[in-house]
């Protein structure tokens, strides 16, 4: 069929030709009518940290599967059933794939749909809609609906490079910003813990040896003459407890 004969035909129309034939050309031209549609749903249900070019594929492969399994009746639109498949499609990422934490369904579903129900509130109430009526308006209690704002929280984990106001309205820095550093002082306990142990097991006389000659930087005459012992006696009893420290630290097969 002629490109320019199947423009003239009406959204319908070309949907019931598509039933019938399959054609690619008339399936291309039933896309590109809809594409305005499928952009307006995607901006409808954008969230922040949630790609819109996310929700868009989402509702393309919806308005192809619903070409694919649509039959022309006079009770349902095409377009009708098409919205119904993409914003099943977009909800569905929504569950699957932007959750840090499991969470029941409905409660999603409130999380989801709280901004855009709330704006609703606003706009007939003229007024920031209260708790009972946000919970009215989804047919909730009260408690779900505030452990599904709470949850809504959970929606997306912020990046360590996210900002957000303080409570100032001022802009705070980025979260990788207050994390702490590492301690050096933790690192050294961690790392010389094994060495520790291994020092216990040695007599005083021969841990304080160690402990000022390695750990403190003294010379064998100072230790000598702190101890009333002559350098060659420190000497060996040095000697000894490095030996001692070799074999219990050493792995048990290399004994």
């Amino acid at each position: 069929m002629q490109r320019i004969a199947l423009r003239q035909l009406t959204t319908e129309e070309l949907v019931e030709t598509y039933a019938r034939t399959r054609e690619e050309e008339v399936r291309e031209l039933l896309v590109e009518r809809h594409e305005s549609l499928v952009r307006s749903l995607a901006l409808k249900f954008a969230r922040p940290g949630v790609p819109v070019e996310d929700l868009m594929q989402c509702a393309w492969i919806a308005l192809l599967g619903a070409l694919q399994r649509f039959t022309p009746d006079k009770e349902t639109r095409f377009t009708t059933y098409a919205v119904h498949c993409m914003v099943g499609e977009i909800k569905r990422y929504f569950r699957d794939r932007t959750w840090s934490v499991k969470a029941p369904r409905h409660l999603q579903e409130i999380a989801a749909n709280l901004g855009r129900v709330q704006d609703q509130l606003f706009t007939r109430l003229q007024r920031e809609p209260t708790i009972a009526e946000m919970a009215e308006a989804f047919k909730a209690t009260e408690e779900e609906l505030l452990e599904a704002m709470e949850l809504g929280r959970a929606y997306q984990p912020m990046g360590l490079n996210d900002r957000q106001e303080s409570g100032d309205g001022r802009e705070a820095m980025p979260l990788s910003e207050t994390l702490g550093s590492e301690d050096p002082h933790l690192s050294a306990m961690i790392e010389h813990s094994p060495l520790d142990a291994a020092l216990a097991t040695l007599d005083e006389r021969r841990q304080r040896i160690v402990r000022l000659r390695f750990f403190q930087g003294w010379s064998q005459q100072e230790v000598a003459n702190t101890l009333g012992l002559s350098q060659m006696h420190v000497s060996r009893l040095e000697r000894s407890a490095l030996r001692h420290l070799k074999t219990v630290m050493s792995p048990p097969s290399a004994r």
